[in-house]
């Protein structure tokens, strides 16, 4: 490819993303606030989260397993974010020490 094919390439790419971007606010800005697309909108990130999430702990075999149970229990009971980091990885580790 010349260069200007390539820069024609990355104009319209750069073009395409910044007008779905502004057609995304524009739809969002007409929304109804208590609408069910917008509720539905409210719970996409944690949805998202648990979707990206929930692959890359099962994949990581016994300890990634019991880090996360670890981590979630911690998480309901002390409701600190760095309390259950530190415990989920700590068992993550103690459990692959305890199972190599």
């Amino acid at each position: 490819m010349r260069d200007l094919d390539i820069l024609g390439v990355i104009f319209i790419l750069g073009l395409t993303c910044y007008a779905m971007r502004a057609g995304g606010y524009v739809l969002a800005a007409s929304m109804r606030d208590d609408g069910i697309a917008a509720r539905f909108l409210r719970l996409a990130p944690g949805n998202l989260f648990i979707a990206f999430i929930a692959g890359g702990c099962l994949s990581g075999g016994l300890a990634g397993l019991v880090g996360t149970i670890v981590a979630l229990v911690t998480m309901a009971v002390t409701a600190r974010e760095w309390a259950a980091l530190s415990a989920g990885f700590g068992a993550a580790i103690a459990t692959s020490a305890i199972a190599s």
